[in-house]
């Protein structure tokens, strides 16, 4: 972890930027972690992804913005499916469904030190200490989780925070997302968005707005 953000006063911009933030789910993992979570779940329920997938989104939506803890998560996935699994089983399987993408790990940890380098992520307790404490993130200054602020994107709330916790205007932001609404979001506050559907368009967009910052070899093709 570095000294913290600099102030506006010292940021150095870079191909007119200042500062690059990130989701996690989709973006440093290949698939979105609620699509492997739910076939983690169902496997180890015994049932399949698509008698699962709305009740877990359902109860997602809340564990999102911080209402209960994995455990409460725990209880409330096994009163919804009529299902009893012992806590620690349940934990390993959700926590254990992240599918890395390693070539966004390593682009994060190459960017110049004259970047400020954020997370914005739509997270749940526990998860989200995995995450901040990943020794690939050391080169993160900020990490902002849904649940620890109460509020998911894309509501303006989410971003806001993102701003105050780099201390970068949003038009000095570039802001990484595999959610079309996420983008959308961003980009009517002034962040400039960078879509990643597949890493070889990401690719593109990513050398059309950040021509000076090189991705790792090989990252179009790490999907």
């Amino acid at each position: 972890m570095t000294g913290g953000p600099p102030t506006n006063a010292d940021q150095k911009h870079l191909d007119g930027y200042a500062a690059v933030a990130f989701d996690w789910g989709g973006v440093m993992t290949k698939g979105t972690f609620d699509s492997s979570a739910v076939v983690a779940l169902a496997a180890l329920v015994g049932t399949t992804p698509e008698t699962l997938d709305d009740t877990y989104l359902r109860l997602m939506e809340r564990f999102e913005v911080g209402e209960y803890d994995l455990p409460g998560f725990h209880s409330r996935f096994s009163a919804a499916t009529g299902t009893a699994t012992p806590i620690d089983a349940f934990r390993a399987a959700f926590l254990g469904a992240v599918r890395e993408r390693p070539a966004m790990y390593a682009l994060i940890g190459s960017l110049p030190a004259n970047l400020t380098v954020g997370v914005l992520s739509n997270n749940v307790p526990e998860l989200c200490d995995v995450v901040r404490d990943d020794p690939r993130l050391s080169r993160v200054d900020a990490f902002v989780f849904s649940n620890e602020i109460g509020v998911r994107k894309p509501r303006r709330e989410a971003f806001d925070a993102l701003t105050a916790a780099l201390g970068t205007p949003p038009e000095l932001t570039v802001f990484v997302d595999d959610n079309r609404d996420n983008i959308e979001a961003c980009t009517e506050l002034g962040f400039t968005g960078l879509l990643i559907d597949t890493p070889a368009a990401f690719a593109r967009r990513w050398r059309a707005a950040l021509p000076s910052i090189p991705l790792p070899p090989g990252f179009a093709n790490d999907d």
